[in-house]
């Protein structure tokens, strides 16, 4: 097994860009335009010549997954230590940045035949970490912005911690009846679709300066919706 992944990475080194671009054809596009568009517009294609480098440079996928951790531990400090005037602008920086990592992961996984259970579930709970530690950094950055203790850190923990929730509960209350997205878009779903979707955006909230305080409160309800579709979908009926 060790050895098909050598040669796996090995092989890598003459993917071409066109082979990777295709990944963004199909259905998992599909898929992803509907649950997560901010994602797939603004991080999935320039996630694609990170891929090219990493295959050339003989790194496998789990090695980005790990990268994108590092990245995402480092956003709390970012928020705490750095200077006001900086500290808004590089926990966007890394915000973005992770989410090109994490959609370079998966692509560099199936291009390079070296896509695993392990290796998604690293990526989920990375994925799941670096949402809370984001929403916690902002919380932070609010906190030194707006003065008043620690209250917007906590609240943004708190949003964090909901959104997880609503992860497990879709992990543990629903099935895959849910993810049957081949069928045509109803009108009636873009609302959701697009409010779903705006998660993508949420590394740019650390932008906001005074206004932080809003983007805290908008994380909160953010969260509260994601739970509350979350809870839905478990007594949707499963689809014909």
């Amino acid at each position: 097994h060790q050895a098909r992944d050598s040669a796996a990475v090995t092989g890598a080194h003459v993917i071409s860009m066109r082979a990777i671009a295709a990944d963004l054809r199909g259905g998992r596009w599909r898929d992803e335009m509907r649950t997560s568009w901010a994602i797939a517009l603004l991080y999935r294609a320039p996630s694609l010549p990170l891929v090219w480098l990493a295959a050339r440079a003989g790194l496998g996928p789990t090695t980005v997954t790990l990268a994108a951790l590092a990245l995402a531990l480092t956003m709390p400090l970012q928020a705490l230590v750095l200077s006001l005037g900086y500290a808004g602008l590089t926990l966007a920086f890394s915000g973005v940045l992770f989410q090109i990592l994490d959609c370079a992961d998966g692509t560099l996984a199936r291009v390079t035949g070296q896509s695993s259970r392990r290796g998604a579930d690293l990526d989920f709970l990375t994925d799941m970490a670096q949402w809370a530690l984001l929403y916690l950094a902002i919380g932070i950055l609010a906190d030194r912005t707006l003065g008043g203790g620690w209250g917007w850190a906590a609240t943004a923990a708190g949003a964090a911690w909901l959104r997880l929730f609503a992860r497990l509960v879709r992990d543990t209350l629903t099935d895959d009846r849910l993810q049957s997205h081949t069928r045509p878009v109803h009108l009636r779903e873009l609302p959701v679709i697009l409010v779903t979707g705006l998660s993508g955006l949420i590394p740019f909230l650390a932008l906001t300066g005074s206004a932080l305080w809003l983007s805290v409160w908008f994380l909160l309800v953010y969260a509260m919706l994601d739970l509350g579709d979350a809870l839905l979908a478990a007594r949707r009926p499963s689809d014909p």
